[in-house]
């Protein structure tokens, strides 16, 4: 199983995500709704062999003339107050995550194993990563929150392709967040600051959006995780709204739930979503209630676990969450700036960060 992680909050496998960013600027920003517009739908261990190597690696991307701000570079650490988490499942017990700047590879119980990316404008860089998801045949693809697009890689970190551009037109971003891929590779994309979803293939081909602002059925005010069951439907977290919406692959609306509450099923800051290879859809809920919550497709609450606090298993701010491939779920929590692993009953078994 390979994890990638962003310090920026998300968490992904091949079929789950977590992102990272800058908790001061996020606070700041949220206390206010920026007016902008929308747009409706048209193994080995190898824990010892490589860490010189990749502290060398990172320093050397650190210093190079394309950089122009400190990024992190010891081993292990994530910096920033989440992180982006993206496991691929079954490669060798191999994890990766990322900051701003870097995706970092970590086996399943955390030790680093390798890493890329730098700072910078050009193909390959990152000016502020901030979703990441991974495809059937392990390419990466990794969404930039300042730079506007998202960018493609294989499993080694090698450019592939880009696409995207500041604007509100089709395949046009203003702050790109988490991403899900389907049975067919296609790539769907939460908008946080247009209130869409949108969805392209693989090569970046634009395919459909969906949403605008709002609160009634296939509205959002603040749309940050998404996820893809088995069968192509579509879940969306709203950080304002205590809800989740599914939808078919095309934007159709099926059916949302939740509502805002300290109760079962009940939410009061949703971050990050995810689905597991049973189809059941956790989700991260934040603040007051710090816990992750787990559901049927069809929105039945099954359980919750976790609470607030920085003892294991406890949570100030979790983000991003995935589930491995053997129904391990990671969370990655923002404020204790650390990943969580537990087994599929919510039990506690390894962190790091």
């Amino acid at each position: 199983m390979i994890l990638y992680i962003i310090n920026t909050g998300f968490i992904s496998t091949s079929y789950a995500q977590i992102f990272e960013f800058d908790e001061e600027d996020y606070y700041e920003n949220e206390e206010e709704e920026k007016n902008i517009p929308t747009t409706t739908k048209n193994s080995e261990d190898t824990s010892t062999t490589n860490s010189k190597d990749i502290e060398n690696k990172l320093s050397s991307s650190a210093n190079s003339e394309d950089t122009d701000k400190e990024t992190c570079i010891e081993d292990g650490q994530i910096e920033s107050a989440a992180a982006v988490l993206s496991a691929v499942s079954d490669m060798n017990s191999d994890s990766y995550s990322s900051d701003f700047h870097f995706i970092k590879k970590f086996d399943k119980n955390g030790t680093l194993v390798d890493s890329w990316g730098k700072v910078g404008p050009k193909d390959g860089q990152f000016l502020h990563a901030h979703g990441i998801t991974i495809d059937s045949t392990d390419n990466v693809y990794v969404s930039d929150a300042e730079k506007c697009n998202i960018q493609k890689f294989d499993k080694d970190g090698n450019f592939i392709t880009k696409w995207g551009t500041k604007g509100i037109g089709a395949g046009e971003f203003l702050q790109p967040e988490s991403m899900d891929v389907d049975s067919l590779d296609n790539i769907y994309l939460a908008e946080y600051s247009r209130k869409n979803i949108q969805k392209f293939d693989s090569n970046g081909t634009f395919i459909t959006m969906w949403g605008e602002e709002g609160s009634k059925e296939s509205e959002f005010k603040k749309p940050w995780g998404i996820a893809v069951d088995s069968q192509d439907n579509v879940y969306v977290s709203d950080q304002v709204l205590p809800r989740v919406q599914k939808f078919d692959s095309n934007g159709a609306f099926i059916d949302m739930w939740g509502k805002e509450g300290k109760k079962k099923g009940q939410f009061v800051h949703q971050h990050d979503i995810t689905v597991d290879s049973n189809d059941y859809i956790y989700v991260t809920d934040g603040r007051e209630n710090s816990r992750v919550a787990v559901f049927d497709t069809n929105g039945k609450f099954i359980k919750h676990w976790g609470s607030e606090g920085k003892d294991e298993g406890q949570f100030i701010e979790n983000h991003g969450i995935v589930v491995d491939s053997e129904g391990n779920v990671y969370v990655a929590d923002t404020r204790n700036v650390r990943v969580q692993k537990f087994d599929a009953e919510g039990n506690f078994l390894t962190m790091w960060g």
